[in-house]
């Protein structure tokens, strides 16, 4: 690529021709048909939500647009001429660039050698010109107007910053259609907006935005029009300025959801089921406060507030330099997983896939995992009894799930988050730890999760819950305790608290 060329501005044919058609998409894997007849319009300058639940079709048609997989039947038309997507150069030289929820970089690399990647400007005699790279990169990160150094290595970023050099590659491939697949999933709010002014931009230069999200506060506000997809089939088709959040829920899961945050719990009892006492880590700086019994307690706090540190630690998992923690009245001593889980008390993982289930193994060994001894005999495993109680959970929990010999993995995430709650339930535990218990599900299974964190309360357990969703924060709590630097910086009665005064406590 010439030198040059990154910083060509944008041309696109925006009068009568779409950026993009896709017209009666279908796609099947054995036994799923994952693509029935799916068409989408995108036009040029405009930003164009694609939503549904996991299993609606989204990342299938994300992929195929993307040249990872290949269409069965349907035709594909870039600017208004056929294109044949088979691979994902095919997609590249189309001018598309997907922004992948995993981001695509090379962490050793610099920020200026992962833009060019594919093709490196070179010098007269051929060298790869690196004076030119880190100037090309420099110039296409002030056309979006965010400040990234070229030279810095890629891993060291946060995830922010890696996603504006994944969008300053597509700058310098001269994308005309740029795909985000749940962009915001590990972003903080202030780092949201910085991104929502990217998108913004990019729009200004005619580019086309597919973003994808779970997340309907986000959609209303960057949205210019929304695709539903339900079970592989399109639903529908509107301007954003159509949609209300109960109507777009309806399209997403296929009934009305009358209330999002239910609450059939009354007041917690005085009872305290754990107590923190002067808790301090390498990151956490004096923590002290106490849960009830039959309340759900929030903490909130901006990425790297300590939230998740915090759950680790009062669950035995991480260690502590000091302060106590009391479940039931009883010190945690020692303190480890074990003794915590002894008092009662566990943790819902943030990271579910790499800490929290077994992914190759079946859905009832995930369930009963932390409950072998009430099912054993003799030294054997009694199976009838284990599956008995197992399915009395899948039944409770309605996890949808083919049988208890299903692997884990093949389950959706909100599945397999309520997998993970009755894991704990089975074990009698009475404090339960949830950590962004919503991550990555979608909406009609985060009704679920909400609904059952309510009844755990409502039937007398505590929930901590972390969370960084001010929605469900705001609509599920009882108590809320907001977090900046690893310590506490303020508490609001549910009643009390409103997002503004969150937000001024948490960048305390």
């Amino acid at each position: 690529m010439p030198a040059d060329t990154a910083l060509a501005p944008a041309q696109v044919e925006v009068e009568d021709t779409a950026a993009l058609d896709m017209v009666g998409i279908s796609k099947r894997f054995p036994g799923v048909v994952a693509l029935d007849g799916v068409s989408f319009h995108l036009e040029a300058g405009k930003v164009h939500a694609l939503m549904g639940e996991n299993g609606a079709g989204k990342s299938t048609l994300i992929k195929i647009l993307a040249g990872v997989y290949e269409k069965d039947a349907g035709t594909i038309r870039i600017r208004g001429r056929d294109a044949e997507i088979a691979h994902p150069s095919d997609a590249i030289r189309q001018g598309i660039k997907v922004v992948f929820q995993e981001i695509a970089l090379i962490p050793e690399f610099t920020v200026a050698e992962n833009i060019f990647l594919e093709a490196y400007p070179t010098g007269a005699i051929g060298s790869i010109d690196w004076r030119a790279i880190r100037r090309d990169a420099k110039a296409l990160f002030e056309r979006l107007g965010f400040d990234v150094d070229p030279k810095a290595r890629t891993g060291t970023l946060p995830i922010s910053q890696q996603q504006m050099v994944e969008i300053a590659r597509a700058l310098a491939h001269e994308a005309q259609i740029v795909v985000m697949d749940e962009p915001t999933s590990s972003l903080t709010p202030n780092e949201v907006e910085l991104l929502f002014a990217v998108i913004r931009r990019l729009t200004e230069m005619g580019i086309a935005v597919v973003y994808v999200s779970h997340k309907l506060d986000e959609v209303f506000a960057i949205a210019d029009t929304v695709t539903v997809l339900r079970d592989g089939r399109h639903i529908s088709t509107k301007p954003i300025g159509e949609h209300t959040n109960d109507t777009l829920i309806e399209d997403m899961i296929g009934r009305r959801i009358e209330n999002l945050f239910p609450r059939h719990r009354g007041h917690a009892t005085a009872d305290i089921a754990l107590s923190v006492k002067g808790l301090s880590t390498e990151k956490l700086q004096d923590i002290s406060f106490d849960a009830q019994a039959g309340e759900i307690l929030g903490f909130f706090g901006l990425m790297g507030a300590g939230r998740t540190e915090l759950a680790k630690a009062i669950v035995g998992f991480d260690p502590i330099n000091a302060g106590t923690i009391e479940i039931g009245g009883k010190r945690l001593s020692p303190h480890d997983t074990r003794a915590a889980v002894t008092l009662g008390i566990g943790l819902l993982t943030e990271d579910r896939k790499g800490e929290g289930l077994m992914l190759e193994l079946p859905v009832i060994t995930n369930l009963s995992i932390a409950s072998l001894a009430d099912f054993a005999r003799l030294g054997f495993v009694d199976e009838t009894k284990e599956r008995a109680a197992g399915q009395s959970y899948v039944d409770r929990f309605r996890i949808r799930t083919p049988s208890l010999n299903q692997e884990v993995k093949n389950l959706s995430g909100g599945n397999q988050q309520k997998v993970m709650l009755a894991r704990w339930l089975m074990r009698g535990l009475r404090v339960i730890v949830v950590d962004e218990p919503t991550r990555g599900i979608d909406v009609g299974a985060k009704t679920e999760i909400f609904t059952l964190l309510d009844q755990l309360a409502a039937d007398g357990h505590t929930v901590v819950m972390m969370t960084s969703e001010m929605p469900e924060l705001l609509g599920l709590s009882d108590r809320i305790m907001v977090m900046a630097e690893g310590r506490i910086t303020a508490t609001f009665a549910r009643d009390a608290a409103t997002q503004e005064t969150i937000l001024d406590a948490a960048i305390a």
